[in-house]
């Protein structure tokens, strides 16, 4: 899938979840931020990413489905590669799965509370600002 076909997928949750993979994550917030910018992509993925799950069958809990944390850090996280200039490819090289347990330590990120709302690094400030 070409990259716009797959940040549109996200927006209509009509994306196979064969497609939403790290790297789909990864794709769709690069177009999202390069057309939109961080916030209104923000906006849209803790609206989109919810429905998407629904779509596919995975239940948004405590447990799993939408992530909230994880969220926010990675739209900045690719806002900051956008800005920087990286490709997705780039992109999605420098932010592997695990990129987020450089600042957070696992039980904090996968705490209900990380799920349900945003919680802060503790491990270290990453080099670009979270805006929650």
């Amino acid at each position: 899938m070409q990259p716009e076909q797959i940040a549109a997928g996200l927006l209509d949750a009509s994306l196979p979840q064969s497609a939403w993979t790290h790297r789909g994550h990864i794709t769709a917030a690069h177009v999202l931020i390069s057309e939109h910018g961080p916030e209104t992509t923000l906006t849209l993925c803790r609206e989109r990413i919810p429905l998407l799950n629904d779509a596919h069958g995975v239940e948004n809990s405590q447990t799993g489905g939408y992530h909230e944390t994880l969220t926010v850090f990675y739209v900045a996280a690719v806002a900051d590669a956008v800005q920087r200039g990286l490709t997705i490819d780039e992109t999605v090289a420098e932010l592997d799965r695990n990129a987020a347990l450089r600042w957070w330590s696992e039980p904090v990120l996968m705490s209900v509370e990380a799920r349900r709302g945003f919680v802060a690094p503790d491990v270290a400030a990453p080099p670009f600002a979270l805006s929650a």
